[in-house]
C-alpha cells in the first residue's frame, strides 16, 4: 500500500500511484506527501503539530518572524530565528501558529522536533536522536541511518541542499544541541524556541532573536474571554482585574484559570480570584498536576541551573521588593559583586529573572512565589534569616552613606557594628540621590519585612530613610514606613528609635496638613526624649510644633514655642547651629505675622548666615519671602521666593519647590503680574499632582480665581 498524508498541504498535494513492487515505499515513519519518481523518491514531510484553539494574536512577534523571510535568497546563509522567554509564556504556541500560516511558502515541507530541553521526566534529546527522526521523515530507511552524529548531520545537510524547508526546533536546551541540526545551505528557515537565551546562535549564525514577553492586560482579557465569554467577564470586572493581576500576563497561568472557570460556569470569578489572592496559595490554585501545572513547568527550568544559580534563585524569592540591584543581590547571597553578575547572567539567560536598565533584576510574580516556596523547602530557617539580615544591612549602610551626602549635618546615631563588605559610599550628592531614587521602593519593602521579622535594625533603617523620603516628597511613604517602624520599636522596647520615629511620623503628618496629629506625635516624641535625657531633640520638637502653629495661624503661640527652643539651645552649647537656625526661621515668620518686622528679619537673616543645612536653607528663603510679602515689599518677596525655588530645585526637593512656587505666584499676583503668577502656579500644580499632594487643591483655587478675575 502506498502511504499518503495530505493533512496540512495547502496545495492539495501531488499524489502518485505505483503499479509495480519496485515503487512501493514503507510510510510508517513518513508524515506528509510522498512523490515517487521512478526508482527514487522525494518525501515532503508535514510535521507541524496542530494549532491551539485559544490563541491570542501576537502580531508584533509574528511580524518579526515573517520579516526574516524577506532575506531568503539574498545571500548563501541559513536563516535562523530564536524565540525565547520564561516558562509558560507561549513560545511553542506562537511558533507553531505562525509556522502554519507560512507553511505554503516552503514547497519541500516542514520538520518539527521537541528537543525536550526542559522535560521533567526525560533527558534532553541528543542531536543524533533528532537527526535520526529528520532523516527518517525525509525518506531514509531506519536500517540505512548512519551510526555517528557527524555522519547523520552530513547526510541531513545533503538531503536539504537545494530544498526550501521550514524547521521548527522546539524547547532547545542550549546552542550545542541545535548546531548539528542546522542546514548547510540557503533556502531553509530554522526557528528555535528555548527558555534559554541562545547567544551562540545570535553571535555566530546571525540568528534574529525574538524575546517573548508576557501578555498585556488587554491580551490577557482576550484570552479569558475566549474561554468563558465576554459577558461573564463584564459581569465581574473587579474579579477579572484581580485574576489578571495575580496571573501577571503569563499565558499558562491565565489558561489554567480560564479552563477552571469554563468548567465551573456557576462559580463566581471572584471565588477563583480569592484562591489566587494569597501568594502562599497561588501556586496551589494554578497547579493542574502532572506536566501542565505551574510548579511542574517552572521546575523544568529550575532543575537545569547550576547549584550556585539555584541557591540565588531561591534567595531572590525572599525579599518583598519590586526588583533588586546586582549589589543588593550580592549582599543577599553573601558573595562579591563580580561573582554575582555571573550567576545573575545565568538566571537571566534562563528567563528566571529579567534584567532591566540600571543593572536591576525583576521576577515574574509567579516565579517569585515559586522561588520562595523552593527556599522554604530547600534552605533552613537560619540561612533564610541570615540572607534577609545581610540585605537589611546593605540598605542600612547605603542609606546612612546617602545621608552623609544629602544632609551632611544630619545627626544619625552610630551603628553598633558595620560589615565592611556590605558598606557603601557615594562620591557626590548626585550619585547619592540617584541611588536613592532607584532603591527607595526596595528600602521601604525591606523595612516592612524587617519589622515583621522583628529585626532590630529595621526601625533604624526607617529613621535613616526619613530624610531622603522627605527630600523627594514621598510623604505617604514616610508616613507608612514610620508607622510600621514605630510598631517594631515598641515591640522590641527600643525607646531611642521610637522617639525619633515619632518625630518622623509627625513630619509626615505636617507635610500632609494633618496638624493635630503632627503636634501629638511631636509632643509624644519630646516626652520620650526628655526621659532619655536627649535635650537637643526636645528643643527641636518645640521648634517643629511652632512651625505647625504658624501654619494654622496661632502666631503668638508659635513664637513662644520657638523662643522656648532657643532658650534650651542657648543653655546647651553642644547643640548644633542648624538647630538654632530652624528655631530662628520659625520665630522670624511668626514675628512677621505679628507685625514685628525688625525682629523678624533679624532672626531670618541670622538663620541664612549661620546655617549650613541646605534643606533648611530652602525653607528659610521661603519664609524670608513671606516676611517681605507681609511687610508689603513685593519686589524683595519675589526675589526671595525665586531664590528659594532655585535652591530647592537644585536640591532635588520637589515638594519644597512646589511650595515655594505657590508662594512666588502669590507675590507675582500681588505685584500685578497676573500672567507670570499663572505660569508659576501651573508649574507648582504639575509637581503637586505628580506627588499626589493635597496642596494641589490650593493651587487650583488660585488658578480658578485668576481665571474668574477674582483677586483671590
Amino acid at each position: 500500500m502506498l502511504g499518503r498524508d495530505t493533512v496540512g498541504d495547502p496545495t492539495g498535494g501531488t499524489h502518485n500511484s505505483a503499479s509495480s513492487a519496485e515503487n512501493v515505499v514503507q510510510a510508517q515513519n513518513v508524515h506528509g506527501d510522498v512523490h515517487i519518481h521512478g526508482r527514487g523518491r522525494h518525501v515532503v514531510p508535514r510535521q507541524l503539530p496542530a494549532t491551539v484553539r485559544h490563541f491570542i494574536n501576537r502580531t508584533v512577534e509574528q511580524d518579526a518572524l515573517t520579516t526574516l523571510l524577506k532575506g531568503a535568497g539574498d545571500d548563501h546563509t541559513v536563516l535562523v530565528s530564536t524565540v525565547d522567554g520564561l516558562a509558560g509564556v507561549g513560545k511553542s504556541t506562537l511558533v507553531v501558529q505562525w509556522a502554519h500560516q507560512m507553511r505554503e511558502r516552503f514547497a519541500d515541507g516542514e520538520l518539527y522536533v521537541n528537543l525536550r530541553g526542559f522535560d521533567p521526566a526525560a533527558e534532553p534529546m541528543t542531536p543524533a536522536e533528532a537527526l535520526a527522526g529528520f532523516l527518517t521523515a525525509l525518506g531514509v530507511a531506519p536500517e540505512a541511518l548512519p551510526v555517528s552524529e557527524d555522519a547523520r548531520a552530513a547526510q541531513f545537510r545533503t538531503l536539504l541542499h537545494g530544498r526550501r524547508m521550514l524547521l521548527v526546533l522546539d524547547n532547545a536546551r542550549d546552542t550545542e544541541q541545535v548546531l548539528p541540526l542546522l542546514p548547510g545551505s540557503a533556502g531553509c528557515l530554522v526557528v528555535v524556541t528555548s527558555r534559554q537565551r541562545l547567544d551562540g546562535l545570535i553571535a555566530h549564525h546571525g540568528a534574529q532573536r525574538v524575546a517573548l514577553a508576557t501578555l498585556t492586560r488587554d491580551e490577557g482579557r482576550q484570552l479569558l474571554a475566549s474561554y468563558v465569554g465576554a459577558d461573564r467577564l463584564a459581569s465581574e470586572p473587579e474579579a477579572v482585574a484581580a485574576l489578571l493581576d495575580h496571573c501577571a500576563g503569563l499565558p499558562l497561568a491565565l489558561t489554567l484559570v480560564a479552563v477552571q472557570a469554563a468548567a465551573e460556569p456557576d462559580v463566581p470569578l471572584d471565588d477563583l480570584a480569592t484562591d489566587l489572592r494569597d501568594e502562599r496559595d497561588r501556586l496551589d490554585a494554578l497547579d493542574a498536576g502532572g506536566r501542565t501545572g505551574i510548579r511542574a513547568v517552572f521546575s523544568w527550568s529550575y532543575r537545569t541551573l547550576s547549584a550556585e544559580a539555584a541557591r540565588l534563585f531561591r534567595l531572590l524569592g525572599l525579599p518583598n521588593s519590586p526588583d533588586i540591584s546586582a549589589g543588593a543581590a550580592a549582599a543577599l547571597a553573601g558573595v562579591d559583586r563580580r561573582r554575582i553578575r555571573r550567576v545573575l547572567a545565568e538566571l537571566s539567560r534562563a528567563h528566571l529573572v529579567t534584567r532591566r536598565a540600571g543593572d536591576r533584576y525583576v521576577f515574574h510574580d509567579l516565579l517569585r512565589a515559586y522561588a520562595r516556596e523552593r527556599a522554604q523547602a530547600d534552605d533552613d530557617e537560619a540561612e533564610r534569616v541570615a540572607a534577609v539580615e545581610r540585605l537589611l544591612d546593605h540598605y542600612l549602610y547605603a542609606t546612612y552613606a546617602a545621608n552623609r551626602q544629602l544632609a551632611p549635618g544630619r545627626d544619625l546615631p552610630d551603628l553598633e557594628y558595620v560589615d565592611r563588605q556590605l558598606s557603601k559610599e557615594f562620591a557626590s550628592y548626585e550619585k547619592a540621590l540617584a541611588w536613592w531614587d532607584a532603591e527607595y521602593a526596595s528600602v521601604l519593602a525591606i523595612i516592612r519585612q524587617a519589622v515583621a521579622l522583628r529585626m532590630s535594625r529595621g526601625p533604624w533603617l526607617a529613621h535613616a530613610a526619613s530624610y531622603p523620603l522627605k527630600l523627594r516628597g514621598l510623604i505617604d511613604e514616610l508616613k507608612a514606613s514610620s508607622t510600621d517602624a514605630i510598631r517594631g520599636a515598641q515591640e522590641s522596647g527600643d525607646r531611642p528609635a521610637q522617639a525619633r520615629l515619632l518625630a518622623d511620623l509627625a513630619t509626615a503628618h505636617r507635610f500632609l496638613g494633618e496638624w493635630d496629629a503632627a503636634v501629638r506625635c511631636w509632643q509624644a516624641s519630646a516626652e520620650l526624649f526628655a526621659d532619655l535625657g536627649e535635650h537637643r531633640w526636645v528643643a527641636l520638637n518645640h521648634t517643629a510644633v511652632g512651625e505647625v502653629l504658624v501654619t494654622v495661624g496661632r502666631y503668638a503661640e508659635a513664637a513662644d514655642s520657638a523662643r522656648r527652643s532657643l532658650r534650651m539651645q542657648d543653655g546647651a552649647p553642644a547643640i548644633q547651629a542648624l538647630d538654632h537656625g530652624f528655631a530662628d526661621t520659625v520665630l522670624g515668620l511668626a514675628l512677621a505675622h505679628l507685625g514685628d518686622f525688625t525682629a523678624a528679619f533679624a532672626h531670618l537673616h541670622r538663620s541664612i548666615e549661620n546655617s549650613s543645612d541646605q534643606f533648611l536653607m530652602g525653607y528659610t528663603l521661603t519664609n524670608l519671602g513671606s516676611a517681605y510679602l507681609l511687610s508689603g515689599d513685593t519686589e524683595n518677596a519675589v526675589n526671595a521666593y525665586h531664590r528659594a525655588v532655585e535652591h530647592r530645585r537644585n536640591l532635588g526637593h520637589a515638594l519644597g519647590e512646589a511650595t515655594s512656587l505657590t508662594k512666588l505666584g502669590e507675590a507675582l499676583q500681588a505685584s500685578g503680574d497676573a500672567e507670570a503668577a499663572r505660569e508659576t502656579w501651573q508649574s507648582a500644580l504639575a509637581i503637586f499632582e505628580r506627588l499626589g499632594h493635597p496642596d494641589a487643591e490650593v493651587v487650583r483655587a488660585h488658578l480658578n480665581a485668576l481665571d474668574a478675575g477674582d483677586p483671590d
